[in-house]
């Protein structure tokens, strides 16, 4: 894989729904989100918690492509998320407000589909955004 192949990849998770995402995954693809404690197996339940984490009435999410430093068995895009919330976040009060974070997304491949990926963010940063006064 490539900068082109991240940057395509990280693009499709600021849609609304993880349809076209999905085409990129393994159906057994291993996911977990460090951040939020989640791990999850199976190409049927990453599609389910995506669709959770892209629906507009939870937040409208866009990616900026920051860097791709890998080849074809795996590697790491690092990105910047920004969240315009509309409903509560990690327990905490969350609508009409954004929030910026940079992360990193380490990932393996094999036939040419995402067969494992961890998220790293920084969620104390996160929670810092949303304690702020509007």
């Amino acid at each position: 894989m490539n900068t082109a192949w991240a940057a395509d990849w990280l693009h499709r998770y600021s849609a609304a729904n993880p349809t076209s995402l999905m085409e990129m995954y393994a159906d057994d693809v291993r996911f977990q989100d460090l951040a939020l404690d989640h791990k999850i197996d199976g190409k049927s339940r990453v599609r389910d918690f995506f669709a959770a984490f892209m629906n507009p009435a939870q937040r409208k999410n866009t990616f900026t492509f920051v860097g791709y430093s890998g080849d074809d068995r795996g590697g790491a895009v690092e990105w910047i998320w920004k969240a315009e919330h509309q409903a509560d976040f990690m327990g905490l009060p969350a609508r009409g407000k954004e929030t910026t974070v940079r992360g990193v997304s380490a990932v393996t491949f094999r036939n040419g589909k995402v067969s494992t990926q961890h998220d790293y963010w920084d969620a104390r940063t996160v929670t810092l955004q949303l304690a702020k006064v509007p």
